[in-house]
């Protein structure tokens, strides 16, 4: 948080500089930068408003903001995701307070292997965190996870199949023990988001590139991502390759890959999903 970067401060002494060294200090895409940019100016606008007119000057006002150009989405190769979560398996965050090894995978996991809003501040992840019933919601026993209107940006109704390998990954690590979003988790997924380079909605991405290349349907993509058919062929179809999405979905847990890559050798349907001509 701010207050953690630059100590307990009166409004007043917040400069220009001050938001910037914040900002850098996230470590998040231009995208975000500028999201986070406008939730910042629209508090010190209401800050400098009567009654309460805590500020005469707004210190965001001269902060620039990035220029956002819509090119290839960002997709991270299989190997990195493969040591993404290698890392996040021994993962215990912060030193000073230690949590369990995997603190993270269930955050990480469901971001990857099932396309969830990753956003900490009011995303899909961080919504069915705060249900009491998560169980109702990712359903490991049906084998889907139901997205209500209340969780889905898009406030429409989507249904996500759980893969074998996110079935893996948490019933390894399950969310009744280790919790989606876990104590100080903006900042330990800021830690982890630049040691490997990954952007806001890299994960997201991520998912609906390898669906599609995996299953051949976007249609199917679409409704499981909460996307538009147009939006998956326009931005999604054929960036990664057959091949390569069926590796990424026999990414399990520990020893389990080495087991399921040597699976997949020796037959060519994979264990990580239904059946599918071409696969």
């Amino acid at each position: 948080s701010f207050a953690f970067i630059h100590g307990r401060r009166k409004l007043s002494e917040i400069g220009t500089g001050d938001i910037i060294d914040f900002l850098k200090s996230r470590g998040v895409t231009g995208k975000t930068w500028n999201n986070l940019r406008a939730d910042l100016n629209a508090f010190f606008v209401w800050c400098e408003k009567p009654p309460r007119k805590w500020i005469v000057n707004n210190p965001v006002k001269d902060v620039e903001k990035f220029e956002i150009v819509q090119g290839i989405p960002e997709v991270l190769s299989t190997e990195k995701v493969k040591a993404l979560f290698a890392f996040l398996e021994t993962y215990r965050g912060s030193p000073r307070k230690p949590l369990e090894p995997g603190c993270l995978v269930p955050y990480f996991a469901l971001a990857t292997f099932a396309g969830l809003r990753p956003a900490i501040n009011g995303g899909e992840i961080t919504r069915i965190a705060k249900l009491k019933n998560q169980e109702r919601i990712i359903d490991l026993q049906a084998g889907v996870i139901r997205i209500t209107p209340a969780l889905a940006k898009t406030r429409d109704v989507r249904q996500i199949m759980i893969q074998p390998c996110l079935r893996a990954w948490l019933t390894r690590y399950p969310i009744a023990r280790f919790p989606i979003i876990p104590p100080n988790a903006s900042n330990l997924l800021v830690q982890v988001r630049r040691r490997f380079a990954i952007g806001h909605d890299a994960l997201r991405h991520e998912f609906v590139s390898m669906h599609v290349a995996k299953f051949r349907s976007m249609g199917d993509t679409a409704l499981q991502a909460g996307n538009s058919e147009a939006i998956i062929k326009k931005h999604y179809l054929n960036l990664v390759s057959p091949e390569e999405a069926n590796v990424f979905w026999q990414i399990m847990p520990g020893h389990e890959w080495q087991q399921s890559a040597s699976s997949s050798r020796a037959n060519d349907d994979s264990r990580c999903g239904p059946s599918i001509a071409g696969g």
